[in-house]
């Protein structure tokens, strides 16, 4: 069985969108859930609270890269223009796209104010300064993963 062309780039976009979006949700969620509170508590030492603060926002930066090159075929194919702004799939599309975007400057303000407290080497200030952020972020990352569970079938 030969597949077209068209259909194994949208494949690819499809396999590469949902796994980036299950490293990049999953990497904030552990972040907000286990590493933020370790921080708190002072059980963590900087190097690795840096350390996890760069991965995640490396996994962010990157995703961005992905999601939009992958996001923007999928939607260009299955959707269209107009297909965009009609209810109710193209309004979930716009909506992971907006929430997509907020969740990428939480994690972006999370990151910069542990850096920013790091640099005093707080460690627990940095936790308290970017736990919310976090937070916030892996709760939009749920409703994003949910929203794109409903959008596969």
């Amino acid at each position: 069985m030969q597949v077209a062309p068209m259909q194994a780039a949208l494949t690819a976009a499809y396999v590469f969108h949902t796994l980036f979006a299950g490293l990049w949700v999953g990497a904030v969620v552990l972040t907000a859930w286990k590493v933020i509170p370790l921080a708190k508590d002072g059980d963590v030492t900087p190097e690795l609270l840096g350390g996890v603060v760069s991965g995640v926002s490396t996994i962010t930066r990157v995703g961005a890269l992905v999601f939009l090159a992958t996001g923007g075929h999928m939607a260009a194919t299955v959707y269209g223009a107009e297909g965009l702004f009609a209810p109710p799939r193209g309004h979930v599309v716009l909506t992971m796209l907006a929430l997509w975007v907020v969740m990428t400057g939480l994690v972006e303000v999370g990151g910069s104010k542990v850096r920013s407290a790091l640099e005093d080497g707080k460690v627990r200030t940095a936790a308290r300064d970017a736990g919310t952020f976090y937070t916030a972020a892996a709760a939009i990352g749920f409703v994003l993963l949910v929203l794109g569970g409903y959008l596969s079938v």
